[in-house]
């Protein structure tokens, strides 16, 4: 700036000294800045380069982009990827019962042997009785064992260098496959097979498969654990590849930070999709079909003979990145009052039984004298997982519902996410002017945040019953949580007369937390996939609402004794049925018959109806159903109260017998030939699976909470986590170490500045 410059710009307010040791002083300063913008920019590139050059390259991926989750070899020079994988996935459904096979493909693209870990979901209410390792031509049937012997026979397995899988559960819906030994560019196949059924609503009956694990939010919790890779070739007990101990509960999860996943890393959105799946499915649904299509996926339908219909996705293979539904309506008037499916093992018969409401619980006036007042509490999610469409589908819902109250109903809105709100500190009347209110309240409603849910169910159970009044508790929520056990108790200790609904959001939501919440609040499960459901799966859930179809429901036996489960049956609510799995104890299937009568009560009036068993429709996999219903009945033991070492007894003795997979066993398959040379390290890396479709990464995990890659870890510190066998904390954000020391030396030069020109202003007396 010069001299005349500077006198214009002040004005002429200044001494021409004064003028003069400014113009020098922004002289210097520009000066100063200019060379710290070319330092800068010459330091950035040299660091760059060496970044480059100094990159250690796996010998595997040297022709292909770098991607994906790296790891430690335990040597200086190698970096290996992680496994890929993907899924072929078998569903055969006779009437309500379907046996699902899952393959799932281990490929190493590393040139270090591997362990994989894959963490996926299945039904909650499937019974999982079948593993097999497929190596090449060989395969290597899966033995049931107690959880702790089947990790011990793994780990032993692993370190000698011999090729074992391990299939074991975290929840009841949340699966852990874990492959040792495969080699370098080889392939391995996981055969899973399980036991499950359809389930029945409103005239329609429907399969869920899951396909990936939403993140899960625990509160206050601690930084999650990553386990690096270990060194097995000096066998004991530092050689651990993966540990999977620990009971059905939140306590036997590892470890993780307040608001971030439990079950292992996500593909961030920018690496795209993986873990592609292909699906079919063989339907024979025993009874004349209106219509069936897929809520989730587009598909392609074939009829085949003898009624069966082949159903197959459109695409090839998809990401797994949402659940599938296929849904199916029978035709008018071939819907049955009940179903009666049996399976002889062990010369016992088992029973899988289904009664449909009576047809006129939905009809009539919804809202006349008939239906006492209710007091209806909505509970809607607004954390961040449920940001974008979950969001909407759940506004959508509450203001439907809204709309259905009656003039003597009385009602509130609570939100949560770190926080918990409410639209009325206690529940208002139903009245115009209230009404208003809380649809400007949930049209509002925005997701971000934490999943902060017992205060929100607390504040939804706190209020005291009145007699006379239906207290009902609609919760909308995909069911992101970690602590379910924890909300179970307060959901057992708390419910009083309150009942509990339960409404699913979103592309994968928590079907287990959702599933038994609804249960120990007597209540249901609605699920809802797409907001153009909302009126139809409202309406369904408004109905069950406002009038329970049977209460009381009892089980006579014509003979033998039965052992029945659910032990005590539920209210059945209209358009959704009552089913149960019983064994009747010394009978063949072929001595069935007689009829079993179910009784109840109706409003005020008493009802009962007979189902005949002679007949029964022949189905394979009823007993393993039935086993893993009685083994959540002893799991809800832990909600009643009763005796811990007890109920973990009666559970392993169900779970041995019928082969399953649960909190306390585990499947584990060996091959006996060693397979990886003794001078060969094993590496160990979870496959990272993607985020729900319609999730937002940055809702979830905040803006810049970033887990820093594994291969910036020094190399001293991987290699002695690895000989130790040891899980190393990783922090959760990590700012470069160059952008610090360039902004450092910039703010450094620029205090240079202006210290020089400090000091020509005071020489210049002022």
């Amino acid at each position: 700036m010069s001299s005349s410059a500077l006198t214009d710009f002040t004005g002429g307010a200044f001494p021409y000294r004064t003028r003069v040791a400014l113009q020098q002083a922004l002289s210097v300063i520009a000066t100063t800045l200019v060379a710290s913008l070319m330092a800068f920019a010459l330091v950035m590139a040299f660091m760059i380069q060496a970044a480059k050059a100094a990159q250690p390259v796996d010998p595997v991926a040297t022709d292909r982009p770098t991607a994906g989750l790296f790891f430690n070899a335990g040597r200086d020079d190698a970096l290996f990827e992680a496994p890929t994988l993907k899924s072929e996935v078998a569903i055969d459904i006779n009437g309500e019962v379907a046996r699902v096979r899952v393959r799932q493909h281990f490929h190493n693209p590393s040139s270090v042997w591997l362990e994989g870990i894959y963490v996926f979901p299945l039904p909650e209410r499937s019974a999982v009785d079948r593993l097999v390792m497929i190596v090449g031509e060989r395969r290597v049937e899966g033995r049931i064992l107690e959880k702790a012997e089947a990790e011990r026979v793994y780990r032993q397995a692993a370190a000698e260098g011999r090729r074992a899988s391990l299939l074991s559960s975290k929840r009841p819906n949340v699966f852990v496959t874990s492959v040792a030994n495969v080699a370098p560019g080889e392939e391995i196949v996981i055969e899973i097979e399980y036991q499950d059924r359809a389930a029945y609503e409103d005239g329609r009956y429907s399969y869920r498969f899951p396909m990936v694990v939403a993140p899960r939010y625990t509160p206050g919790a601690r930084a999650p654990l990553v386990r690096l890779p270990v060194d097995p070739v000096a066998p004991g007990p530092k050689a651990q590849p993966i540990a999977h101990s620990g009971d059905e509960t939140d306590q036997d999860l590892e470890p993780a930070p307040r608001g971030r996943d439990l079950f292992g890393p996500l593909r961030r959105p920018e690496e795209g999709p993986a873990n592609p799946v292909s699906l079919v499915v063989a339907l024979n649904a025993g009874l004349p079909i209106a219509e069936l299509a897929s809520l989730t996926h587009d598909v392609d339908i074939k009829q085949q003979s003898a009624g069966w219909q082949l159903v197959t996705l459109t695409e090839e293979s998809l990401p797994a990145d949402r659940d599938f539904v296929l849904e199916w309506r029978p035709a008018v008037g071939s819907e049955p009052e009940a179903t009666v499916f049996a399976e002889e093992v062990d010369g016992e018969t088992y029973l899988l039984v289904g009664l449909l409401p009576p047809q006129e619980s939905n009809r009539g006036d919804d809202t006349g004298p008939s239906r006492p007042p209710r007091d209806l509490v909505f509970v809607v999610d607004t954390s961040g997982s449920m940001h974008g469409r979950s969001i909407v589908q759940a506004r959508r819902a509450v203001l439907f519902a809204l709309d259905r109250l009656a003039p003597g109903d009385r009602f509130n809105v609570i939100r949560f996410d770190s926080t918990t709100g409410s639209l009325f500190p206690s529940l208002h009347p139903a009245s115009d002017t209230n009404l208003r209110r809380a649809r400007v309240y949930v049209r509002a409603l925005e997701a971000n945040g934490g999943t902060e849910m017992r205060p929100a169910l607390d504040l939804a159970l706190a209020e005291a019953t009145v007699p006379g009044r239906l207290r009902q508790v609609v919760f909308l929520t995909d069911g992101a949580v970690g602590n379910e056990h924890d909300l179970f108790l307060t959901i057992a200790k708390r419910l009083g007369e309150v009942r509990l609904f339960t409404v699913g959001i979103g592309s994968a939501p928590n079907s287990y937390f959702m599933r038994k919440a609804a249960e120990l609040g007597h209540g249901s499960f609605t699920y809802i996939g797409d907001p153009g459901e909302v009126s139809v799966r409202m309406t369904g859930l408004l109905r069950k609402l406002e009038r329970p179809a049977l209460t009381n429901l009892a089980v006579s036996w014509p003979a033998a004794a039965a052992e029945l489960y659910p032990a005590a049956l539920p209210d059945l609510y209209a358009g959704a049925p009552v089913s149960f799995a019983a064994r009747l104890k010394g009978v063949p299937l072929n001595a069935l018959q007689g009829e079993l009568l179910l009784s109840g009560r109706r409003g005020a009036l008493s009802w009962q109806r007979e189902v005949r068993l002679t007949g029964a429709r022949p189905a394979p996999g009823v007993a393993a159903i039935w086993g893993r219903a009685k083994f959540a009945d002893i799991q809800d033991g832990r909600y009643r109260g009763d005796d811990s070492a007890e109920l973990r007894r009666r559970a392993v003795a169900v779970a041995l017998k019928h082969r399953l997979v649960t909190a306390y066993t585990s499947l584990v398959a060996v091959d006996e030939a060693r397979a990886r040379p003794k001078d060969e390290a094993l590496g160990s890396a979870e496959v990272p699976r993607n985020l729900p479709h319609g999730m937002d990464y940055a809702k979830i995990f905040g803006a810049g909470n970033e887990v820093m890659p594994l291969r910036t870890l020094p190399a001293p510190l991987m290699r002695k986590a690895s000989a130790q066998g040891q899980a190393v904390a990783l922090p959760q954000t990590a700012t470069p170490a160059a952008y610090l020391t360039l902004s450092g030396l910039a703010l450094l030069l620029l205090g240079c500045a202006l210290l020089i020109a400090v000091g020509r202003v005071r020489r210049a007396g002022y």
